[in-house]
């Protein structure tokens, strides 16, 4: 098991997570909002944060760890940190207002409407994985 894959995977699904779910946060929040918000209106962010999670994700799929079987071993931190990295970047590309096929668009349409439940579902995989390294699917 490579210590760096796996601690950029707690570490940017922790930090997209957050992001997708930042408006529920500003509301509990507000004094952590200025940040949140200037952060997860960045589109800087959207992009390098997006493309970072979707990669780390999928180096995550063939990390193999100890006493773990090639593709499945930490699966649930590499769907959500693809899902939520997917989110970011159809975020970008819609504020972009870039020309997007019928299929892909639904299926960003779908991650951006969804995008709560990837941001619980990538700081959830980030705190199971943490606590939890060496159980199989996480």
């Amino acid at each position: 098991m490579y210590p760096q894959i796996y601690f950029l995977s707690i570490v940017i699904n922790l930090i997209v997570g957050i992001v997708l779910v930042r408006d529920i946060l500003l509301e509990k929040f507000p004094s952590f909002g200025k940040l949140l918000a200037d952060v997860g209106e960045a589109d800087i962010f959207r992009l390098v944060g997006g493309i970072a999670a979707t990669l780390v994700g999928i180096l995550k799929l063939f990390e193999v760890g100890p006493a773990q079987t090639i593709f499945i071993g930490d699966l649930f931190p590499a769907l959500a940190g693809m899902a939520a990295g997917k989110t970011l970047l159809s975020e970008y590309f819609r504020k972009k207002d870039l020309k997007i096929p019928v299929w892909p668009g639904r299926a960003a349409d779908f991650l951006i409407s969804t995008r709560r439940v990837w941001g619980f579902a990538a700081i959830a995989a980030a705190v199971l994985h943490f606590f939890f390294y060496q159980v199989i699917l996480l």
